[in-house]
């Protein structure tokens, strides 16, 4: 099992997004050529700053999944089943509704859960967080979700041809900027 801090995600996430800033910038309102960039490039260049694999598509409901070692025992060699996750991650342009992704998130055992969004305004970056957190709070019922099994909201914003990134982990005392 290799497991990610939020930490070293936000630093991949940082290191491998940057070079594609005008094209985020050029697509941001186009939402399936978005999602692409995201999915088919921004996201292996992620992998490869972890040295690990990526799976960009569908798994079991989720957008992608990161994970260390397939199991080609038990699946075949051509198969991509992952002997665990590493990293969960759901990405989704449009604010609203992002509950049920942060709750899909929470059902998986992986060590990092990353949901990426948009949200338009500081206000809504503080109520989003809020919910979140009683959404992480309430599943966690090991008590390790703020020390094992984290999870980590990656907010994008764009003014003018600029993005800001911001990065929240959970702890025990809710959402925390990293």
């Amino acid at each position: 099992m290799t497991r990610f801090t939020p930490l070293q995600f936000k630093d991949a996430f940082l290191k491998s997004v940057t070079p594609f800033d005008s094209q985020i910038v050029s697509l941001w309102d186009k939402r399936r050529d978005y999602t692409a960039l995201m999915l088919d490039f921004i996201f292996p260049e992620i992998a490869k700053a972890l040295k690990i694999s990526v799976y960009n598509a569908d798994y079991y409901y989720l957008d992608s999944v990161f994970y260390a070692e397939r199991d080609s025992d038990h699946f075949g060699d051509s198969a991509i089943h992952a002997k665990c996750l590493s990293i969960a991650v759901e990405h989704e342009h449009v604010l609203a509704g992002t509950e049920v992704e942060m709750n899909k998130l929470q059902l998986f055992n992986a060590s990092l859960k990353v949901l990426i969004t948009y949200p338009q305004t500081d206000e809504l970056r503080g109520m989003y967080l809020d919910r979140y957190t009683k959404i992480v709070r309430e599943a966690d019922i090991f008590s390790d979700f703020a020390t094992l099994r984290r999870a980590l909201v990656v907010f994008g914003q764009l003014s003018g041809h600029e993005i800001t990134w911001s990065f929240y982990a959970y702890e025990a005392s809710g959402f925390q900027a990293v």
